[in-house]
């Protein structure tokens, strides 16, 4: 056989077993609708229509145009373009929610810094039940429940131990820690009440104020929280679609009752009890003494806190780092305990003050106030259970 007999051989066994080739996007989507062959290749030819993208920038006129049939035309331009236009992109709808959320933080009350914290008590904040001993209860109740105060003991015993261990003089750094174990001054903060030192806070007092915030104050708050929550999970079951509940929060910020109206929300009749019951609670904390016990024992949770952060502190039991350090002493201090503080205490405060909330205002500062409870880890503090919702749908505990 010639060459050339081979290479047509060669073309025609090729043009006969080569398969056909596979239908476009667009032949695909078009014959879902009933669109024949020579109307798919006007459609793509005539009108350019080459992706389905192309196919979704068609109107109705443009097919009807080249004589495709009304009916299909319209079906398959609807569902195109609902298809290619998302009710909200998942990056929309989280600055959507980050804005609510910025506004929500707007009304909550401002946690003061630790510097105006201290001389509000200094100031004479120990006369009277005002914000600074709320903070300072809420400041000692958590330093209780994390271990705080249970630190220097078990820090300075390691430090003396390793320095055993490894034949060194212990650092000055443990005398330290020792001072601050075996004697306390509160002088700065006890000089508006004449006679009132550090004597006064004696282990006996201090476990009596410490029974009343685990007996007392713990269930208070973490009541309160049920109750919000509840308040909450039962406005967002009245929205099938989350998304709804996040356009009526944010009609109220932004157009008023317009965005609340869509459904209404639930009495707050109960969020009002609960929050007088929480009120009450720290009030009872605070009889006798308490509101200088407090202020005592938030001062001395506030000085360990500021020392743990010492960086010399971990080479001088052993190890390398904050982390290890607490793992070795057995302390249940996490690494978000500050941030966690900061979120108790704003909590606390804001829920203290609902009485003082406008009505127009009122549902947008719970709803604020129960994003801000969403971030606190309940199961951790032994209050209210995990699984909590938030904005989104998603779970936050």
């Amino acid at each position: 056989m010639s060459e050339d007999m081979k290479n047509i051989a060669t073309t025609t066994t090729d043009s006969t077993t080569a398969a056909p080739a596979a239908p476009s996007e667009v032949h695909a989507k078009l014959s879902e609708y009933g669109v024949d062959e020579a109307m798919i290749a006007k459609i793509t030819d005539d009108l350019g229509a080459t992706t389905i993208d192309d196919l979704a920038s068609l109107e109705v006129s443009d097919l009807t145009g080249i004589g495709m049939k009304v009916a299909p035309a319209r079906r398959l331009v609807n569902n195109l373009k609902s298809a290619a236009k998302p009710t909200t992109t998942p990056a929309v709808a989280a600055a959507e929610t980050r804005a609510i959320q910025s506004q929500f933080e707007a009304l909550l009350p401002s946690i003061p810094t630790d510097e105006s914290w201290l001389n509000a008590l200094k100031t004479g904040g120990v006369l009277k039940v005002d914000e600074s001993s709320y903070i300072a209860a809420i400041r000692a109740a958590l330093a209780d429940r994390a271990g705080l105060y249970g630190i220097p003991a078990a820090l300075s015993g390691a430090m003396e131990k390793y320095a055993d261990e490894t034949d060194e003089q212990v650092d000055p750094m443990f005398y330290t820690l020792r001072k601050s174990l075996t004697r306390r001054a509160y002088g700065d903060i006890f000089a508006a009440i004449d006679g009132l030192d550090g004597s006064f806070v004696t282990e006996t007092r201090r476990k009596e104020f410490l029974s009343r915030v685990r007996n007392t104050l713990w269930p208070a708050i973490a009541e309160s929280y049920r109750a919000l929550d509840g308040w909450y999970q039962t406005w967002r079951a009245s929205f099938s679609d989350p998304s709804m509940l996040i356009a009526a929060i944010g009609g109220g910020f932004s157009g008023g009752a317009a965005g609340m109206s869509m459904i209404t929300p639930p009495d707050t009749a109960a969020l009002h009890d609960a929050g007088d019951t929480l009120v009450d609670s720290i009030n009872r904390v605070f009889r006798g003494t308490g509101v200088q016990i407090a202020a005592a024992m938030a001062y001395d949770a506030n000085t360990i806190r500021n020392t743990l952060e010492d960086p010399r502190l971990p080479s001088m039991i052993g190890v390398k780092n904050r982390e290890m350090m607490l793992k070795k002493i057995g302390a249940n201090v996490s690494s978000n305990y500050v941030r966690l503080e900061q979120n108790l205490v704003k909590y606390v405060l804001g829920f203290a003050k609902h009485d003082t909330i406008t009505s127009d205002v009122e549902v947008n500062y719970f709803v604020a106030l129960w994003q801000l409870g969403s971030q606190i880890n309940w199961s951790e503090l032994g209050g209210a259970s995990a699984g909590t919702t938030g904005l989104t749908g998603k779970n936050v505990l």
